[in-house]
């Protein structure tokens, strides 16, 4: 696990660092500065050829770390010129020392307008703490940055995106690469920012480790927290790993039922029961053998129901449900009655909209997966407003409805109901999930992580990443644009397999 942090969370840490355990602000700045060298030279010897490279410094501590690189470069014997842009007569302190031990060394200082004439550009205009539209002469001098033909290194943030929210300042450079500090930014994985970063490093500058901890910074995974899935016991069987419920599929509606089943399944779970109607009986025993399928009736469908919720462990309830008036009792009875994890995706949620006192019966066991339109009819928020604050839209609706909260977007977000409410931001994933039924196998991994015995909130985070690690792998063989959603859910083993 890994943190990623806004822009007051990276300033706290660096004054904890520098004030708090006192080591010197330029101590970290050159060592910012040479893992910004160190990328540079990289991709100056990609070109295989003699290359001209300019660092375009603002008067703040990015445009110190700026200089600083450009002149380890020119040390180095690389061609570095240096561009300020702004006015020197609010610099920094650290700008001031960085911009006298550059001319002390001879350094070629020239101004804006000579941008286009670069390979590699080196973007120190702005660091994490832009917080106002970018205009005029730094305007002019990011547009110049991004013109065609240059191979753009980003110092810490793209100049014009947010560091907290990703958003752009009116205008931003578009990266190559960005190498930000001690930890990645949450304006480099939420987009737009994610898209105008480019390859991101993060740099191990030197920042104090504790400091981190005492923050609630969201977290990510990486590959090495797969190893956090638990081991298949020797000495067990199937109800050693759970019975999970999934109630889905309404008349004639089984592909849903079949792929969070069958999604469960692939994730670990020991036995699986899905309760449809009965139309979707014989289809989903040829599909899915495995499972043990309820059918139910206008008729018996009350009487059947308490009956297999009090055989799960787990329940999933929602894909392709409909919202008819039978749905809606069994989305209010399932909540109402059940104190175990339940999983609420697609119908259930869009029930849930017309009444939201119902999640309020859940006991804080309720995982919900709205996409962003189901978000929006939950929240009376538009669109737009949800995708600016995914954070935030996520995090209050948490606390406000006790319940976890995995909001799907290109970058899911999900948030925690407990003491603490944890947020983990998910970097795995691509566009070869944006199909019909991407949103039922999903369920299925969380449902599964949960029969594992993952406590909530990791079971929904670790389901997230196993879902995109295997919409990855699955557009990695057939393509991004032909993944079907059952090829998905076969390439979870693989995923799973990979903490070994």
């Amino acid at each position: 696990m890994k943190y990623a942090l806004d822009s007051r969370m990276s300033k706290e840490i660096d004054r904890y660092t520098i004030e708090e355990i006192g080591t010197p602000s330029i101590v970290l700045m050159e060592r910012a500065a040479m893992s910004v060298a160190g990328k540079c030279a990289q991709v100056a010897k990609e070109f295989n050829r003699s290359v001209r490279i300019c660092a375009v410094c603002g008067c703040g501590n990015n445009g110190a770390d700026g200089i600083a690189a450009a002149r380890i470069l020119t040390w180095q014997g690389l061609e570095v010129d240096i561009i300020i842009a702004g006015n020197e007569e609010h610099a920094t302190t650290d700008f001031s020392i960085q911009k006298k031990i550059a001319v002390n060394s001879g350094m070629n200082f020239r101004n804006i307008a000579a941008i286009p004439e670069y390979d590699i550009v080196i973007d120190a205009v702005f660091g994490v703490g832009l917080k106002r539209n970018v205009e005029g002469e730094y305007g002019r001098a990011l547009e110049m940055i991004n013109a065609p033909g240059k191979y753009v290194i980003s110092v810490d943030v793209p100049s014009g995106i947010d560091a907290s929210t990703g958003q752009i300042m009116n205008v931003a450079v578009r990266a190559n690469a960005t190498v930000t500090f001690g930890y990645n930014k949450l304006g480099l994985m939420l987009y737009p920012g994610k898209e105008y970063a480019g390859e991101v490093t993060v740099s191990d500058i030197g920042f104090y480790p504790e400091a981190v901890k005492k923050l609630s910074s969201p977290m990510y995974f990486t590959i090495d927290d797969l190893s956090g899935i638990p081991e298949r016991i020797m000495d067990s069987n199937k109800g050693t790993y759970g019975r999970i419920l999934v109630i889905a599929g309404s008349e004639n509606m089984s592909g849903a039922a079949f792929l969070a089943a069958k999604a469960a399944y692939r994730s670990g779970a020991g036995l699986v029961e899905i309760f449809t109607h009965e139309n979707n009986v014989t289809a989903l025993k040829a599909l899915l053998p495995e499972a043990i399928i309820t059918g139910y009736n206008e008729k018996d469908c009350e009487t059947k129901l308490p009956e297999a919720l009090i055989r799960a462990g787990v329940v999933l309830v929602g894909p392709g449900l409909s919202k008819s008036d039978m749905a809606k009792m069994i989305v209010k009875r399932t909540v109402d009655e059940k104190n175990v994890p339940i999983i609420i995706d697609a119908d259930a949620l869009n029930i849930i909209a017309e009444d939201l006192s119902i999640l309020m019966s859940g006991n804080g066991n309720v995982i919900i997966t709205p996409h962003i339109g189901e978000m929006s009819r939950l929240t009376g928020l538009s669109s737009y407003e949800i995708k600016r604050a995914a954070i935030d839209v996520a995090s209050d609706f948490s606390k406000k409805y006790n319940c976890i909260c995995v909001l799907k977007d290109a970058v899911t977000v999900a948030s925690e109901n407990a003491p603490g409410n944890r947020v983990y931001i998910n970097n795995s994933g691509c566009a070869a999930l944006a199909k019909g039924g991407s949103g039922d196998v999903l369920t299925g991994v969380i449902a599964g992580m949960l029969s594992l015995k993952l406590e909530p909130f990791s079971a929904a985070c670790m389901g997230v990443y196993i879902h995109g690690l295997a919409g990855e792998l699955a557009g990695s063989k057939v393509g991004m644009h032909s993944v079907l959603a059952g090829e998905v859910v076969d390439s979870i083993g693989s995923i799973i397999n990979r903490r070994n």
